[in-house]
């Protein structure tokens, strides 16, 4: 008797996700993994369909299907590597597989400061707007808790919403 050989085209068995954001002095592995008969070829390419390949210093494709960005220094950033989009890639003889869009973005870790920024001729018993200025590199890793005047007084977000704070100082120490 002779055994009829079955092929089966790829599927995903760990799809990469959506976005991957790391800090270059971690790196960061995205993983991408399917099966098939025969197994499937595992490749990457980037958004625009060119192939990835390891570059020096800077990315290797793993054995196991994983792309692999290597901490970097700031001079080492590069736009083309570090704010990309790729596409895992599964292929066989039967058929070849795309995954979704990986948006993948380096964020060189460097100081920044938070600017505050307030009208300094409000009248005392009126409203008074502050402005949290945060430097556009950070901006969206960043959420404002709340807002402390003299390691005293805190403004914390209103719970009905609107932008708006609620003051709270803290209590008095007790005297011992």
């Amino acid at each position: 008797m002779i055994a009829a050989s079955s092929s089966v085209g790829p599927t995903f068995l760990k799809e990469p996700p959506a976005r991957v954001d790391f800090a270059n002095d971690t790196g960061a592995r995205v993983d991408c993994s399917a099966g098939g008969s025969p197994p499937p070829n595992i490749s990457w390419q980037l958004g625009d369909g060119k192939s990835v390949v390891g570059i020096p210093q800077t990315t290797e494709l793993l054995s196991n299907g994983s792309l692999l960005f290597l901490p970097f220094r700031p001079s080492g950033y590069r736009h083309d590597v570090h704010a990309a989009t790729y596409r895992c890639v599964a292929a066989n003889s039967v058929g070849r597989i795309l995954s979704r869009d990986v948006r993948v973005r380096a964020v060189v870790l460097q100081y920044y400061e938070v600017q505050v920024y307030y009208n300094k001729n409000v009248v005392r018993g009126n409203t008074a707007v502050l402005k949290c200025t945060i430097p556009s590199f950070v901006r969206e890793y960043i959420t404002v808790t709340s807002w402390v005047q003299d390691s005293s007084f805190n403004i914390y977000p209103s719970t009905k919403g609107g932008g708006m704070g609620t003051a709270c100082p803290r209590p008095p120490r007790s005297l011992a």
